[in-house]
């Protein structure tokens, strides 16, 4: 018969249950198929998102107990912190109000020693013009006083008016002299004039020929 040819009739095994696993437990390594995991497929990682939210949930009971303490204790604490500030703001209220005005007041200090200084600025100004007069005075009287103690421009004066005496006086001398021989001089044409006109004429024209 061909091996291709399909039966003609219903055939029966003689295989017993006994050979049928002892073939299966033969073949079943080679028959076993491994299906590759894709990441991307949720399907693959619902197991271990249900692990996830078993461990998230008793964690969660864990920490939320944790998380109730703390806040309890964190509610105490804000109660204490509040009522201490309260006592605090009560006590130092006071001092505060003291603190502000010293504030105010050291404000209004600064700003009136900006004014004062600026004023010192301006009369150091002046009073170093005043300091360069009065030396420029002190040295001009420094002067004066040194001309009037010194003797010599006196002494020199005394000499001078000395010498103007003394040439006064040759002069006066001179003058006089001047006026003697002028006076002889005068004297003496008179006397001539007088001789002359007593002299006869014709001794005169003797004279004016001679």
């Amino acid at each position: 018969m061909d091996d291709d040819a399909w039966p003609t009739e219903i055939l029966h095994s003689n295989t017993t249950s006994e050979v049928w696993k002892l073939e299966l437990e033969r073949v079943l390594p080679q028959l076993k198929v491994t299906v590759r995991a894709d990441n991307r497929d949720w399907r693959s990682h619902i197991e271990q998102m249900n692990e996830h939210r078993t461990k998230i949930n008793e964690t969660l009971m864990f920490t939320q107990k944790q998380l109730d303490a703390l806040h309890l204790e964190i509610s105490r604490s804000l109660e204490k912190i509040g009522s201490r500030e309260k006592y605090l703001n009560s006590q130092l209220e006071p001092l505060l109000l003291e603190y502000r005005n010293l504030q105010n007041a050291s404000a209004e200090s600064r700003e009136q020693y900006r004014q004062v200084s600026g004023r010192l600025v301006e009369k150091s100004h002046e009073l170093a013009q005043i300091s360069d007069e009065l030396d420029h005075v002190k040295h001009e009287m420094e002067e004066r006083g040194s001309s009037m103690t010194d003797g010599t421009p006196l002494v020199n004066i005394r000499k001078g008016l000395t010498r103007v005496k003394q040439e006064i006086t040759a002069m006066d001398v001179r003058i006089g002299v001047v006026e003697q021989k002028l006076l002889q001089a005068k004297l003496k044409d008179k006397s001539n004039m007088q001789r002359d006109m007593n002299a006869p004429v014709y001794k005169n024209m003797d004279m004016g020929l001679f």
